[in-house]
This record gives C-alpha cells, structure tokens and sequence, in this order.
C-alpha cells in the first residue's frame, strides 16, 4: 500500500499537522511494550524518559485491511474474509471518517472478554532497531461492565477519557486488531438531538452498544 503523500514525514511534524501532539511519546511508550513484552507494568507506568527514544520518520495511510478466518462464509480460501478500514480525515472529499475497531488484549479470553474497542485516528508505520513496525493510534471504548447488557444482550462501552478530559489514546500493534466493529449510541431517555449530524455519531454519546448483529461474521465473531 502507497503512503499518503500530503503528510510530512518527520514524527513531530505529523504530529502537528493531526493536531495529535501526544503521538510521540505514545510511540516511545508503544516501543517499550514491544521491547519488554514480558514486563511485569505496562508502560503507561514507566517514566517517559525510561522508554525507547524515537524522533524519525513515519508513513501515513488512510485505511488498513484485516483478515479474519469466517466458518459461515467459505468463499474465501478456508474461510477467510476481507475488510478494508478506513482513517481518513476527508473521505470521500465531505467528511472525516474514523472507524472503530475489535483490538485483542487477551487471547486467551473469549469474545469481549478478552477485547476492548479502539477508534482508528491514525495508521502508520515506522522503522526502529531495523525492524518495521506497522500501527495505529487509537482512542479506547472500554466496557461499561464484565458482561453484556441484560436487556439487550449487546455489550455496551464508553469512550475514554484522562483527568483532563483529554481522550485517552495508545498506540498499539497492527497485528491486536481482529477487525472492524460497529457501535450504535445508547440514546438514553432524551433521544437523539434534531441537528445531530451523522458524522458526529461516534463523539457526541457516553457510550455505544457494539452491534452483534453489523453482519453474521461479527455475530460469530462475539459468540
């Protein structure tokens, strides 16, 4: 895949142009989670200055493909499918579009169990120590609970937010994103606001169910 052209390239000056000025030193903590996979702390509790240095170059895109195995649809070969996700700040030349997304934390639970949602802002990709390191800078959704609305039977997350009501953001690894997800706000008893603009959808609600029902992979996907 081709990197976007219209994006610097030096880390701190992207950094600038996505109006995200954390985004080097969450590369600088993604490094040391990649360094130290086995550490006993994430590095969201290590010092900043204790993590990898990073100040070089990066490649930007504006969408990412995961493939995914789906038992109930074996067009593919052995059952594996397809999607293209999107961060684009101008798709389609009317609107910016960041899609939101199934990031594993634990494979070894099932379902949500072992997941949280992530919306895309940025995907990317960078050299360090010779070693290409493609990733996207996320914002959490994390579950409201440890099991699925009782009503709906849809789990239910929120997005997250630091002390100063800044976005709670990461940069993790390509390879912990399984795939696309679809949220659809909890309302509440208020509704939906009349000039609620549909691009806003996903900024606007404390929190979003994550739709079972988008299609039958992500049905099987949760189950």
């Amino acid at each position: 895949m081709t990197p976007e052209r219209t994006y610097p390239k030096q880390v701190n000056e992207v950094a600038d142009h996505i109006q995200q000025p954390r985004l080097p030193d969450l590369i600088r903590r993604f490094l040391y989670d990649q360094i130290h996979p086995d550490s006993p702390i994430s590095s969201a509790q290590v010092p900043l200055d204790d993590c990898p240095d990073f100040s070089g170059n990066i490649s930007v895109f504006h969408s990412a493909v995961a493939r995914f195995y789906a038992p109930s649809d074996l067009c593919g070969a052995g059952g594996m499918y397809r999607e293209r996700i999107r961060s684009n700040p101008n798709w389609r030349g009317e609107y910016a579009r960041y899609d939101t997304v199934f990031i594993e934390i634990d494979a070894e639970l099932p379902g949500m169990q072992g997941m949280v949602i992530g919306r895309v802002y940025l995907f990317f990709s960078f050299k360090f120590a010779d070693e290409t390191f493609p990733c996207a800078l996320i914002h959490w959704y994390v579950p409201v609970s440890d099991h699925p609305d009782e009503d709906s039977g849809l789990w239910i997350v929120r997005p997250e937010y630091e002390a100063n009501r800044c976005r709670s953001m990461a940069v993790v690894h390509l390879d912990t994103i399984a795939r696309a997800a679809h949220l659809i706000p909890v309302y509440g008893p208020s509704g939906r606001p009349e000039e609620l603009n549909f691009t806003h959808s996903l900024d606007v609600f404390r929190s979003y169910y994550i739709n079972k029902w988008a299609d039958h992979h992500t049905h099987e996907f949760l189950e």
